[in-house]
């Protein structure tokens, strides 16, 4: 049996925003989320600026198990999208084991894990301890499979599907 749970939150995060914003329901396209600063068919290099690369992180993934340990080991108290997240899930566990390749269902969307989100610098702005505390668990990276057109919501169901 897949790994089952539930979608807590959908986030977004428009262009010039840092971190992503709760909404109640969001459209998901061809490329990532309607209306985020993600979503598209490529994506600027981050470690060659100007190289254009194909789009292999159109949507982020986090567990809600890992904001709430983060939160209880560093006495913050960060909500859905200050992770930078698309897509926060409950029930499956950190995701810190899930290989490039795995896919998730959620409602009547496909996504496929193309990596392991590695936590970045810009996290410090709320505890300078976060990006060690988020290494390794910071979530997942991935594209859109099929489900274009498709609304997720919070309470949508979630299913963790090995790889293809």
């Amino acid at each position: 049996m897949s790994p089952r749970g539930s979608l807590v939150a959908v986030c977004i995060g428009r262009a010039g925003e840092l971190w992503k914003t709760p909404v109640d329901e969001v459209t998901v396209g061809e490329f990532g989320l309607a209306g985020d600063r993600h979503a598209g068919p490529t994506r600027t290099s981050s470690r060659r600026p100007g190289e254009i690369l194909p789009n292999d992180r159109q949507v982020s993934v986090l567990a809600h198990e890992v904001l709430e340990s983060v939160n209880a080991e560093l006495g913050i108290a960060l909500e859905a999208g200050q992770f930078g997240e698309n897509v926060l899930v409950r029930g499956l566990g950190d995701l810190s084991d899930v290989e490039p390749g795995a896919q998730l269902r959620i409602g009547g969307v496909v996504l496929r894990v193309t990596a392991q989100n590695d936590p970045c610098s810009n996290l410090m702005e709320y505890h300078r301890g976060l990006v060690k505390a988020a290494y390794k668990r910071r979530g997942l990276l991935a594209t859109v499979v099929s489900g274009s057109g498709q609304r997720l919501r919070a309470g949508d169901p979630v299913e963790l599907l090995a790889a293809t």
